[in-house]
């Protein structure tokens, strides 16, 4: 990329084409000097406020390649801690489906009399209640926002 002239050398040449123009006191080419003067100032303030503002992208660019980074690190360390076998991901159509087994369980085992069975049963089904429950403010909101509860 040709960076423009220094401020220095603008002057320089700007002066040089004023007094060329004024040289040739009048006419198209003096107006033409003239007008390439102010155009070579307004290009170069322009290419002067170009760089400026990729300067300013390109800080902005390394602020958020920083923030990804800094959210993968994140990422990485939560899956770490979910693949040390203390939480299990299942859709929660599966885990509705096992407590409503759990219920027709304990139903079956009150039938023939198998108390700690019962218990057992209810007592999962009863768990996995409580994590619906749990679960059902944060899936009543993603529906108020037009999302999936499941």
């Amino acid at each position: 990329m040709n960076t423009p002239p220094e401020p220095a050398d603008l002057e320089e040449i700007t002066r040089f084409l004023h007094r060329f123009a004024d040289l040739m006191s009048n006419g198209s080419n003096a107006e033409n000097l003239l007008r390439a003067a102010k155009l070579l100032e307004a290009n170069v303030k322009r290419a002067s406020e170009a760089e400026s503002l990729l300067r300013q992208e390109r800080s902005n660019c390394a602020g958020l390649e920083s923030g990804i980074a800094d959210l993968r690190a994140k990422l990485a360390a939560i899956q770490g801690g979910l693949s040390q076998g203390t939480h299990v991901l299942a859709p929660v159509a599966i885990l509705r489906l096992a407590a409503s087994q759990f219920e027709s369980l304990a139903a079956a085992f009150e039938k023939s009399g198998n108390v700690v069975s019962r218990a057992m049963c209810e007592a999962s089904a009863t768990t996995l209640a409580r994590v619906f429950e749990a679960d059902a403010p944060r899936a009543s909101g993603a529906m108020a926002r037009g999302g999936a509860a499941s």
